[in-house]
């Protein structure tokens, strides 16, 4: 959650803003319409692809149902398209997410030091053990394209925080939900380091001012850092920065060499996070689209933002992330977008 990296898989560049928190971001009136988020439902798997993952066992269809308490083991996989469009022509990958079991030994492990803090003083500490996951990528194949001998597969391990599997993202929305009814965005601090003294008697000021309860700090914290640990995960996946790279307006080298210090932020759009019709899993469920701008030396390079749902088995593995999306700001017709199209209960 500290460290800067350069954007991969959706939003590598969010975890860069984590430590400041997010805030209420407005698009400004001179860059263009972002337009419309996609439509998880539209991408389909091109045939070539299609036949490559299934002689490969790699699950293309079906949800398993939803059961209660976030429950996460061995052999849970989650599988999902990537889909990256330039102009008229789109090329196609899918990455199977399997969880391994316990990192670290039969029992698992203890995760030292991971602690979040807010600007009220208080903390979450995440205890539980870390999950070895094992990701599969497969591809890529374009569209009009009825070979599969160039479809490479590449693997990775990773690790993920359970507690953070489990907590999911689908609150954080919630929190900007209830706020934003009420004509509200309050800022929401929150950092990897303890606030001084003088941060919390401000933060505690401003959020008593804003009705902000500490639920609604810690719930919102721990979203942001699911959608962190998801981005962590996606960044070790072999090949993955030049896919996500098509839905990114770079800045120039020019700005690159002159502005010596490098920032990354992310804005998530208080006034867009909404509730959305998605009926991916052969029935309706709470789903929300948290949409964002990405910006990199004062330079807004692209639009984006997750689809989320509650983290119930098989989708625990997912922390509940559904679905994202970056878009080029200047070419909104180049743009990547990911969607789970499998999900299953390891056996």
């Amino acid at each position: 959650m500290t460290r800067p990296r350069i954007p991969a898989l959706l939003l590598a560049a969010l975890a860069a803003a984590l430590p400041c928190g997010i805030a209420r971001s407005v698009t400004p009136s001179n860059e263009p319409d972002p337009g419309p988020p996609p439509d998880l439902s539209a991408q389909e798997v091109l045939p070539a692809l299609r036949s490559a993952a299934l002689d490969r066992k790699i699950p293309l269809s079906g949800f398993d149902p939803f059961l209660p308490g976030r429950v996460l083991k061995p052999g849970d996989s989650v599988t999902s398209l990537i889909t990256v469009t330039k102009g008229r022509h789109f090329k196609q990958w899918v990455a199977e997410l399997i969880v391994v079991g316990p990192a670290g030994g039969a029992t698992g492990r203890v995760a030292d030091g991971e602690v979040i803090y807010t600007a009220t003083g208080d903390s979450l500490r995440f205890k539980s053990g870390i999950s070895a996951m094992r990701i599969r990528i497969l591809g890529p194949v374009s569209d009009g394209d009825a070979r599969t001998a160039d479809c490479q597969e590449r693997s990775v391990s990773a690790t993920a925080h359970e507690d953070l599997l489990r907590m999911g993202a689908d609150g954080l929305c919630r929190v900007i939900l209830r706020f934003s009814s009420l004509g509200e965005s309050p800022e929401i601090g929150y950092s990897a380091a303890p606030f001084t003294d003088q941060e919390i008697a401000d933060g505690r000021k401003a959020a008593g001012a804003a009705g902000v309860t500490r639920q609604d700090e810690l719930t919102f914290a721990g979203g942001a850092e699911v959608l962190d640990e998801f981005t962590n995960d996606a960044e070790d996946i072999p090949g993955i920065f030049s896919i996500a790279t098509q839905g990114i307006d770079w800045p120039s080298v020019w700005t690159m060499l002159f502005k010596l210090n490098f920032t990354t932020r992310s804005v998530i759009d208080w006034n867009a996070t909404v509730p959305v019709d998605q009926e991916l899993f052969d029935k309706a469920v709470p789903v929300y689209r948290l949409p964002f701008a990405l910006y990199m030396f004062g330079s807004h390079i692209s639009n984006g933002g997750w689809f989320v749902t509650a983290p119930e088995s098989p989708l625990t593995a997912s922390g509940g992330i559904i679905g994202g999306w970056l878009q080029s700001v200047k070419h909104p017709e180049n743009r990547l977008v990911m969607r789970v199209i499998s999900a299953h209960r390891g056996r």
